[in-house]
């Protein structure tokens, strides 16, 4: 779940003036390394190590680091100093607000769907 919430902030740190729409699906390998492609074709690969630090970069040189926490917590800032901090509940249901007040609510489903508004 971790890593579908770090694509989606990884898509709205990147595009923190427009609201994101486009449908993403994400894809881990054996290593930890997870590649997400959204319905435009733009492609996200990152990492999440042990500690719960990732890294991110997206297909047009743009790159995220961030650290999410035990309590659900999660704090995300790109290379241009865009903040994303959010929150998961218990329930696969997790809320994201970035440094200019633009929100993304994601839910999961019983059959491990995601999708982010």
């Amino acid at each position: 779940m971790k890593k579908y919430l770090l694509c989606i902030a990884l898509i709205a740190v990147s595009t923190v003036s427009s609201i994101v729409t486009a449908q993403t699906r994400c894809y881990s390998d054996g290593y930890g390394n997870t590649t997400c492609r959204d319905f435009d074709g733009n492609t996200t690969r990152g990492y999440t190590d042990a500690y719960g630090n990732s890294t991110w970069r997206d297909n047009n040189g743009n790159s995220v680091r961030g650290y999410s926490d035990s309590y659900g917590n999660s704090t995300f800032r790109d290379n241009n100093g865009n903040t994303v901090r959010g929150y998961s509940d218990p329930y696969g249901n997790s809320t994201y607000r970035d440094n200019n007040g633009n929100t993304t609510r994601c839910y999961s489903d019983a059959y491990g769907n995601t999708t982010c508004r």
